[in-house]
């Protein structure tokens, strides 16, 4: 009883980490308002320092799908003062298969201070949608603060493009905007939110989602093949043909997944030494994969 309980589980996670990253059996919409709607916030559950008190991500907007499997949030903040974000991507090609996670820490002070931001800021209340003016291919900004046991969600349209400062007469939707803005780039910058620093450095990550197609990667131009890898063997006891669920994104034969635990410490090393164009083979045959680091909340939430 207790193993199809977490199998549910794992399969609604998949899901969830899945539109995170746009890429969604079934894709999302927000419908457009005259101004924030709301609903309460939903209940969090708490992870210790892996708990989440923050966090933006983008949704929507101009990225070729395959980026988007691998998109990062935009930022994220745990309870033990973390603030992590995607790593700079070097220049090169193939690039790393798996994308690095940087991070820099402000301790329990600087995490309390900035969850108070927030809810000044109007974010720990009730879901809200702040719509604006259409512009093309800009992404939703969606921003996600924990707050006294609840979850409360807030979907930004066009965030990047608002004004500095709230304008004379402006309404509580547009200081909302205007405090999220200032919040977001405090996150991105080096504002220790009154705590103190307590180091930065890369994180290491426990669990990875992996989408899965059949198939080898593009190959390198012909001046180029130095660069092509050899093909890796599978090393998990699931084949890739059947691991995880189906991803009707992907095509024919795609999968999506999510590995913890002693599979992810199986596979670590043999991600870290492939690139993009590594391909990987199982029952026979060659596979693509896209993988997407998890983050502290998220393998913790799968008892990873």
């Amino acid at each position: 009883m207790r193993r199809g309980r977490i199998a549910s589980y794992l399969a609604t996670l998949v899901l969830a980490l899945v539109a995170c990253t746009g890429g969604s059996p079934g894709g999302s919409s927000q419908s457009p308002s005259a101004g924030p709607s709301g609903t309460p916030g939903t209940p969090a559950p708490s992870g210790g320092t892996a708990s989440l008190v923050f966090r933006a991500a983008y949704e929507g907007g101009f990225i070729a799908p395959n980026s988007r499997r691998a998109q990062l949030p935009l930022v994220s903040v745990f309870a033990d003062g973390r603030i992590m974000t995607g790593g700079m991507t070097p220049a090169i090609y193939p690039g790393a298969l798996v994308p690095s996670v940087v991070f820099r820490s402000v301790g329990a002070d600087g995490a309390a201070a900035i969850l108070r931001a927030a809810t000044d800021a109007g974010l720990a209340g009730s879901d809200a949608t702040y719509p604006s003016a259409p512009i093309p291919d800009a992404p939703t900004t969606v921003i996600t603060v924990v707050h006294d046991g609840s979850r409360t969600v807030s979907r930004f349209d066009a965030l990047d493009a608002g004004p500095a400062q709230p304008s004379a007469g402006s309404g509580p939707a547009d200081r909302i905007r205007v405090a999220t803005a200032a919040l977001l780039a405090g996150l991105m910058g080096t504002d220790s939110f009154g705590g103190t620093s307590a180091g930065a450095g890369t994180y290491q990550p426990l669990g990875f989602q992996l989408f899965v197609t059949p198939g080898p990667p593009a190959e390198p131009a012909p001046s180029d093949t130095g660069l092509a890898r050899p093909p890796v063997a599978w090393p998990l006891a699931t084949p890739l043909a059947t691991f995880g669920q189906a991803d009707s994104l992907g095509g024919d034969g795609a999968r999506v997944g999510v590995v913890v635990g002693a599979d992810s410490a199986t596979l670590t090393p043999i991600l870290n030494g492939a690139t993009q164009i590594t391909p990987f083979t199982s029952g026979g045959k060659q596979w693509t994969l896209v993988v997407r680091p998890l983050l502290p909340d998220e393998v913790a939430a799968l008892g990873g």
